[in-house]
């Protein structure tokens, strides 16, 4: 597994884990075999079937066991679960209110249009500074018309961990038959989590965010958890999603997972270190940096910063010139200024995550994020900092003063 990659003879620096991350050699090798010798279809009641069925349900009950579900539905990623989790609760529940963050990743907010056809109505909740649900917001907003609750657990731009516990209390108080479905794509294999310690119902999960397939990912389910299919067609994986199954996606996902829980007790400290020597080379060198996000609860892998003076897109393509890649946001963002051509806009809509935290405009095109995965190299992290510090100076010192792009 690496990070790394050549251009013009001289070493890349990947540095944009939580976009997507490399396939570890097992995952593709072990793929490479399933698609090979196990391409029957697992329904298929001749000789090729079950031994396709025997791995298919290994991996399931492996990838079960990591979170303490009682289920595991395969789909296509983290994107289908989010929305399998929140619209397929919702589909077997009266109309009322689905509850879901400001801050939230497309994949939950864009399920609206299909709630709103089920005659459910969104309630889009303000957030704190860091990005996650103040617990009194949630109370304020919870009734017996809830139906859902939608909670993002790691924030995919920022950073910050949503305080789960004391949130879903809350809703079993106040909302006892609501379902909680939890986004995990930015933590599973990352962190502990027990879907049963946290009274969950659903969370989803993306292979190719810990180094597994793309295009593969489950939404595990709790033993009471009820939901409809969005995909009933042959009527696969208990009902809840039809289709013929993605074996050799199967298989990966439970060959990632098996190594990211085994090394998650040394890379969860390795990026945690990771991302403060790179902040703390950044700060030295630039004191108005500013690191977004929880100042205690954080992804230990991800770096939101602020630069003040520095447009982000332009230090970005300045890095990447360099051998350094890094993200101005989340990934399903990037193309928000593209014109089509391959050309960027000069400005793009604002960035939908950052107003939800009040920056305005000018201030969120400041922002870069850095993350990290247990193959990142101390001494990278440490020269792709030196390099960011570089091109954030040169753009500061050649801005004239009181720009858009000069210091403030």
């Amino acid at each position: 597994m690496g990070n790394d990659a050549t251009m013009t003879g001289s070493r890349r620096i990947y540095l944009d884990n939580a976009a997507t991350t490399c396939p570890l050699p097992e995952v593709v090798h072990t793929m490479a075999e399933a698609s090979r010798d196990l391409f029957g279809n697992p329904s298929s009641s001749h000789s090729f079937g079950p031994s396709a069925r025997h791995r298919l349900e290994d991996a399931r009950e492996f990838l079960r066991g990591t979170l303490g579900a009682a289920r595991v539905v395969f789909t296509s990623g983290g994107s289908e679960a989010d929305c399998l989790g929140i619209v397929g609760s919702a589909m077997l529940r009266p109309p009322g209110r689905v509850l879901m963050a400001a801050s939230d990743h497309p994949a939950i907010l864009n399920c609206e249009p299909l709630l709103s056809r089920l005659r459910h109505r969104t309630t889009v909740l303000p957030v704190t500074r860091h990005g996650d649900i103040a617990p009194e917001t949630l109370f304020e907003a919870l009734g017996q018309d809830v139906r859902t609750v939608a909670l993002l657990h790691g924030h995919n731009e920022l950073g910050t961990l949503c305080d789960l516990q004391e949130l879903v209390e809350l809703v079993r108080r106040s909302a006892p038959e609501a379902h909680v479905h939890v986004d995990l794509v930015q933590t599973y294999g990352k962190l502990p989590f027990e879907l049963g310690d946290l009274d969950v119902d659903s969370v989803a999960v993306s292979g190719h965010k810990f180094h597994g397939p793309r295009g593969a990912g489950f939404l595990a389910l709790s033993s009471t958890a009820e939901l409809a299919p969005l995909l009933p067609a042959g009527g696969q994986e208990g009902g809840l999603r039809g289709g013929t199954e993605n074996v050799a996606g199967a298989i990966g996902l439970a060959v990632a997972a098996e190594y990211a829980f085994s090394h998650q007790a040394d890379i969860e400290p390795h990026t945690r270190q990771i991302a403060d020597l790179v902040f703390g080379i950044v700060q030295q060198a630039l004191p108005q940096a500013e690191r977004l996000g929880h100042a205690e609860r954080r992804l230990p892998h991800i770096l939101s910063l602020r630069l003040p003076g520095v447009i982000g897109q332009t230090l970005q393509q300045r890095c990447d010139a360099r051998g350094v890649a890094f993200s101005t946001g989340a990934a399903c963002h990037s193309h928000d200024g593209d014109t089509g051509d391959g050309k960027a806009k000069p400005k793009g809509p604002p960035n939908r995550v950052l107003a939800a935290i009040g920056l305005d405009d000018r201030a969120a095109r400041e922002v870069v994020r850095l993350s990290f995965a247990g193959d990142t190299r101390r001494d990278d992290a440490e020269a792709a900092a030196h390099i960011l510090v570089e091109e954030a100076q040169r753009l500061l010192d050649s801005a004239p003063r009181g720009s858009a792009a000069g210091p403030r």
